[in-house]
């Protein structure tokens, strides 16, 4: 299942018309607003035996909105009715960082659950009426992606006394280990033996199992000379060492993790983070094996670098045979290069000496690599070497505040089933699901409108693009799958013939993308959509989705729904047909009053 489309788990409201009334609390500090203000007649009207009632809350809003949905949002308009509330909130409430929860649902019978959610205030303001009253608004942010910010700190969180070789030169040159990279050297060199060793020297081929992961090692290829290489001494030849991503996650969760308050693990998960590897024209092969490596079974030609001589100078991860037997499916067997880890730390490193100005800063990858940014720097790569097969991302299901999920926005979705929107209903059965607007829109994209301006009817490929996410470029498919498969094999052998040059990488990164977007150019094709005739007829161009409903609590981004007032064209009983994925969701409570708007992506599924 894909994180970005789902088999809704939500019920919409039946047995009738009449609504039921909707509370709201919200609560902070020693303030609170909403129902329970007060107890008693007196204590809401006149409360201290004052002649003004108690502060009122008027409406609230709860939206989820943010790429992949990771951003929630609250918006509190409430009216304090003298200067000593307005002081009670401002001490609890209206004041950035503080926490407030809110709360709401149905007050009557069979009403149904409603939600509670936690926000950060970072916004407030307050302004007096002609009647002298307070109208008062906070805004506040979620607390589930304050992961983003967290720190990949450095000594304090790993034993003390751990030091690592920093250069084989006979005397072995050894440092403390201070942050995560210095320990995935510590970790590989001590798996291997060689941590005290006046050579780096581990057979070709070394591997296994350290710190919740994996660790290769290759003899690197001649003239290999990156900044961060090791020296590994007098009279041996220099190494590549890789380590899986699930090492480097290990390693974050049970270190640079450790403590955090919220309990924060990166974890992966079979369904969303699942990487799809077979093609038509053959696997993934990475175009730069020395940052990273996508392991296979044991004998894969997409292993393979060259041909392996007496001194095994090719590039071969089939000599990590420890690695576990379905290696394919999750990215945390994806073999990252310790070289490409010591740039990615260099790269913070010099930024924090441009930012701090002087020639002694503290160290970034010691004191604080912001957790997020080093991942989003290391997918990067993964991704550029994948042709974008896997893009990778940090990311929180909603309502699971701990866990930290690495989703693969590529991942291929299991079936679902679209939750369908009735806003009409039989003669016989006026619909009772609560839905109160229905909005569809399509647009026509401005370049389909430009090439039929120009009398270009016959090229629809556009429309197709804009809704599935797919590349611009349509491939080249003269020479069939089976040339693109010996490009493949020709793109890794110039590769390994160029010394892994930046030019042979770039050539072999444009096969891969070559090999990856292969199968929707092919799939649009067959389905007729990309030329010949009048294309533009059959074509569904994309759809703008918005329904508001009676309340309803369980939306998730990604949940898919679809409508009963589509055109006949947009509902194919084969091939493709439309569908929308949540993006976005509003719940607001005024006067009693409960409501939610979703918002959602058009998308093509298969029929």
């Amino acid at each position: 299942m894909s994180f970005f489309m789902r088999t809704p788990s939500v019920s919409l409201p039946s047995g009738g018309r009449i609504r039921n009334g909707a509370f709201c609390t919200v609560k902070g500090g020693s303030f609170s607003l909403g129902d329970g203000a007060g107890d008693t007649h007196d204590a809401t009207y006149h409360p201290g035996g004052g002649t003004r009632p108690a502060p009122i809350l008027n409406s609230v809003s709860v939206t989820l909105e943010g790429e992949a949905g990771s951003l929630r949002k609250c918006e509190v308009n409430f009216t304090c009715f003298t200067k000593g509330q307005l002081e009670d909130a401002d001490a609890s409430i209206l004041t950035p960082k503080s926490e407030v929860t809110i709360s709401y649902g149905y007050a009557g019978p069979g009403g149904g659950s409603g939600g509670s959610h936690t926000f950060t205030v970072y916004d407030y303001s307050f302004s007096l009426t002609k009647e002298n009253y307070y109208s008062c608004t906070l805004k506040g942010v979620g607390k589930g992606m304050a992961f983003e910010k967290l720190k990949i700190d450095g000594s304090q969180k790993f034993p003390a006394g751990l030091t690592f070789t920093t250069d084989y030169d006979g005397f072995n040159d050894n440092s403390k280990v201070q942050n995560m990279f210095d320990f995935i050297d510590y970790t590989v060199q001590e798996a291997t033996g060689r941590n005290n060793s006046t050579s780096f020297d581990p057979p070709d081929g070394a591997a296994g199992s350290a710190a919740g992961g994996w660790y290769g090692v290759l003899k690197a290829p001649k003239d290999y000379d990156p900044p961060s290489k090791l020296d590994t001494g007098w009279f041996t030849v220099a190494r590549i060492i890789h380590v899986s991503l699930g090492m480097v996650v290990s390693i974050v969760n049970e270190y640079c993790l450790k403590g955090n308050p919220n309990g924060y693990k990166i974890k992966f998960d079979p369904k969303w983070s699942k990487l799809s590897t077979q093609f038509p024209s053959g696997k993934v092969f990475s175009p730069n094996p020395i940052e990273c490596m996508f392991p296979y079974a044991s004998g894969v030609p997409e292993h393979r670098y060259g041909k392996d001589g007496w001194f095994k100078e090719a590039l071969n991860i089939d000599r990590y045979d420890v690695l576990p037997g379905s290696v394919a499916q999750s990215p945390e067997n994806i073999m990252i290069g310790r070289d490409l880890l010591r740039a990615i730390q260099k790269a913070f490193d010099d930024t924090a000496k441009d930012e701090k100005g002087d020639d002694d800063p503290k160290d970034k990858a010691t004191g604080g690599i912001e957790l997020n940014k080093f991942f989003t720097k290391l997918f990067a790569t993964i991704r550029d070497n994948s042709g974008g097969a896997w893009d990778l991302m940090l990311n929180q299901n909603e309502g699971d505040d701990s866990n930290i999920w690495i989703v693969n926005k590529k991942g291929m979705p299991d079936p679902v089933v679209p939750l369908m929107l009735d806003v009409i209903g039989g003669v016989d059965s006026p619909p009772d699901n609560g839905i109160r607007e229905l909005s569809l829109a399509a647009k026509v994209p401005k370049e389909v409108q430009a090439k039929v301006f120009a009398g270009d009817t016959n090229e629809s490929s556009q429309a197709v693009e804009v809704m599935v996410g797919g590349s611009d470029d349509d491939g080249d498919d003269d020479d069939g799958p089976t040339s693109l498969s010996e490009k493949s094999v020709e793109a890794r052998k110039k590769l390994h013939d160029d010394k892994y040059a930046q030019d042979a990488i770039s050539s072999a990164r444009g096969i891969v993308r070559e090999i990856v977007d292969e199968p929707a150019t092919a799939q649009k094709a067959a389905l007729g959509l990309l030329g010949g005739g009048n294309s533009f007829e059959s074509t569904p161009f994309p759809v703008e989705f918005s329904c508001t409903m009676d309340g309803v609590e369980g939306w998730k981004f990604g949940d898919a729904i679809s409508s009963n007032m589509l055109p006949a064209r947009y509902k194919k009983t084969a091939g493709l047909r439309v569908i929308f994925t949540i993006t976005k969701y509003e719940h607001k409570i005024e006067n009693q009053d409960w409501t939610t708007t979703v918002e959602g992506l058009s998308r093509f599924i298969n029929a």
